[in-house]
């Protein structure tokens, strides 16, 4: 596995600075919020690179119990320029590793076809989108692989279970696979179970005709 794949799938999420204090990456929408309130220093005649790092530390640099600095004025106050260059630098570092976004569409196919050889994370993801979840949410986060194996069992015997309650014609119907546009027979691999069509079952399931 790749380091950028490493990455996807299991980043770390802070940066142990070796003096007690961590640098923890943080989320789309404290990235967001970092930016604003860099902007609102800068209005107010502070050096916009500086506001913008000290606004961004006042949220990624932390200690043993939790942030260091309530704002970025406080960072502004309490750090000199340098330090906070430094430590802004590490931050991007950090982040541009554990945080890979693909350069171009070549980038994007590698990474896909990486992916796709992973059968184990595929199942968690298939698992994860029929539940309506995403990795980093609860429960996800503290599933083990047995539950998501757990999980895809139970979702390939639901399947079979609906299967079961259908006549043997519309069972036919269901079993076959069909494009989900046109319901020209499909061809080739899906990824997932070939021998059942969701919609199709749910169509049929309530007597209309597909």
């Amino acid at each position: 596995m790749s380091r950028v794949i490493g990455a996807l799938l299991a980043g770390a999420e802070r940066l142990d600075l070796r003096d007690g204090r961590f640098l923890r990456l943080l989320s789309a929408q404290e990235a967001l919020e970092a930016r604003r309130e860099g902007e609102l220093l800068a209005q107010e005649g502070g050096e916009r690179a500086l506001c913008a790092n000290a606004a961004l530390l006042s949220r990624a640099l932390e200690g043993p119990d939790g942030p260091l600095f309530r704002s970025g004025r406080a960072v502004l106050e309490g750090m000199t320029a340098r330090e906070i260059g430094a430590l802004a630098s590490r931050w991007a570092a950090f982040d541009r590793a554990e945080n890979p976004v693909p350069r171009d569409e070549k980038e994007v196919q590698a990474w896909k076809r990486e992916l796709s050889a992973l059968p184990q994370e595929r199942l968690r993801w298939r698992v994860l989108r029929t539940l309506g979840g995403l990795p980093n949410e609860e429960p996800a986060r503290g599933m083990k692989e047995r539950d998501y194996v757990r999980c895809a069992l139970h979702l390939l015997l639901d399947q079979e279970e609906a299967l079961a309650r259908l006549c043997p014609a519309c069972r036919r119907e269901a079993l076959e696979g069909r494009c989900p546009v046109c319901g020209a027979p499909a061809g080739g691999e899906s990824g997932e179970n070939a021998a059942f069509d969701q919609a199709r079952y749910e169509k049929l399931s309530r007597g209309m005709r597909v």
